[in-house]
């Protein structure tokens, strides 16, 4: 009996573990309307040391949904929304700056005290093609995932500073 009620319990559990990933299923028709998905390489900097992309969305109509968030070259952001009139576009802002940390290693670990952990790389739900990403957004407070799958690559443009990250 003892037996039967593992099992019956087992099962149960890996169901409830399977449909987990089922939540992040992909939208083939979403709400919203989009326009030309365009992304545009960046530098800043004297020296260029700082680089990364913007991803822009340009939304011709919601229709109710919330653009959230942009999976896209391994790293996720949250999307800024601007509206201008009857324009309305989300910006993804990535930053990949690749400055080495300083780190200080010293027999006293009261003197390493300062130092802070690695950041641990997400890992990605999605899987993407190169020139691919996927938008999370809701509608009435359910989160659906849509695949772009051919975003333009604009020319690079070059910041005499970094520019804000809102991330």
């Amino acid at each position: 009996m003892m037996r039967l009620l593992n099992i019956i319990l087992g099962t149960v559990i890996i169901m409830g573990f399977s449909q987990c990933g089922s939540s992040q299923k992909l939208v083939d028709n979403p709400p919203f309307v989009l326009g030309e998905v365009k992304s545009e390489p960046w530098t800043a900097g004297a020296n260029k040391e700082a680089n990364g992309v913007n991803v822009y969305l340009p939304v011709e109509n919601e229709n109710g949904a919330e653009l959230d968030s942009l999976y896209y070259q391994n790293k996720v952001v949250k999307l800024e929304r601007i509206k201008k009139d009857n324009y309305l576009v989300y910006i993804a802002r990535y930053s990949f700056n690749k400055q080495p940390q300083d780190i200080i290693m010293h027999a006293d670990p009261k003197k390493e005290f300062g130092n802070k952990p690695p950041q641990v790389k997400a890992i990605m739900p999605f899987e993407l093609e190169e020139g691919e990403a996927i938008v999370s957004y809701t509608v009435n407070g359910k989160v659906n995932y849509y695949k772009i799958s051919e975003i333009e690559q604009s020319t690079s443009i070059h910041y005499r500073e970094v520019p804000p990250l809102k991330n």
